[in-house]
């Protein structure tokens, strides 16, 4: 698509990418502070009927939209600018210069270049048309827009890698969970099951939504799963024959019915999880 100059901090896709990685990675660092204060700026300054909602918004129309031909990805961009054009832009100025000035308070003035985002030229250059569709100049005066303009259309054109259509969106942004597992599995150095995956997604949602009723849920339903494999291990030849080995497996059916914090429990959790899909996997 080329490669022009923009404001990052000014780019509605961008910042929302760059609060929710720094949400993300404060998950995996137990970072509270970092967690709630950049939780809070997406829910102030990203959240429904808000100015940079309905901007972030055109960002996903495009950014979801593969595969198709060159009149409906056209139909799509004349569509995204048209809405551009109706947003109130003083509002929007307002509320970026008041995000900027948050962020750089909270988290300090290199937080713009902490986190990589793998589609960094694309939402530079949805913003920069959002931009200029929006001012004086019309797009078709300039090469430049033109350019910008035809690479979101070959964006469009393209057939995606994986499914063109967005995760589904429930009571928690897809990609905090996307972004957090990856971060788990650099931490940890393994791929997370299943089960794994499961139990972490449950745990993002609780953190997100406040509501920890079906994080408790999976919590029991795989406690009751782990703890039938570690029970039947037991009787499993390997461990009937090397005491040290069955004392570790019975201490371990112990720990896992001891209380703890939140985070304590689903971590050891996880660490369960591995173990009793190494027993299953060796039976």
């Amino acid at each position: 698509m080329g490669t022009f100059n923009h404001n990052k901090k000014r780019n509605a896709g961008l910042v929302y990418e760059f609060l929710v990685r720094h949400i993300s990675q404060a998950m995996v660092e137990r970072d509270q502070g970092a967690y709630q204060t950049a939780l809070g700026l997406v829910r102030k300054y990203y959240g429904d009927g808000t100015p940079l909602s309905a901007e972030r918004e055109l960002f996903t129309v495009i950014q979801s939209t593969r595969g198709v031909s060159e009149s409906a990805a056209r139909r799509v961009l004349g569509e995204v600018q048209r809405q551009a054009r109706m947003a109130d832009t003083r509002k929007l100025e307002i509320k970026q210069s008041n995000l900027i000035k948050e962020a750089n308070h909270a988290f300090g003035k290199n937080f713009w270049d902490m986190h990589r985002v793998p589609d960094y030229r694309l939402l530079a250059t949805i913003q920069m048309v959002l931009d200029a569709t929006r001012s004086e100049q019309r797009l078709t005066e300039s090469v430049q827009n033109i350019q910008l303009e035809e690479g979101l259309v070959g964006y469009m054109t393209s057939t995606a890698e994986f499914a063109a259509q967005p995760p589904p969106q429930e009571d928690i942004d897809q990609l905090v969970m996307a972004i957090t597992a990856k971060k788990f599995q650099e931490k940890y150095t393994r791929s997370l099951s299943a089960p794994q995956q499961r139990l972490l997604q449950e745990y993002i949602r609780a953190q997100v939504t406040g509501d920890d009723g079906r994080l408790d849920a999976v919590i029991s339903e795989e406690r009751e799963r782990v703890m039938g494999v570690l029970t039947r291990a037991e009787t499993q030849k390997e461990f009937v024959e090397d005491p040290e080995m069955l004392r570790r497996l019975q201490d371990a059916r112990q720990l896992m019915t001891s209380p703890g914090e939140q985070d304590k429990r689903v971590e050891d959790l996880m660490l369960y999880q591995s173990l009793a899909e190494e027993i299953e996997s060796d039976a």
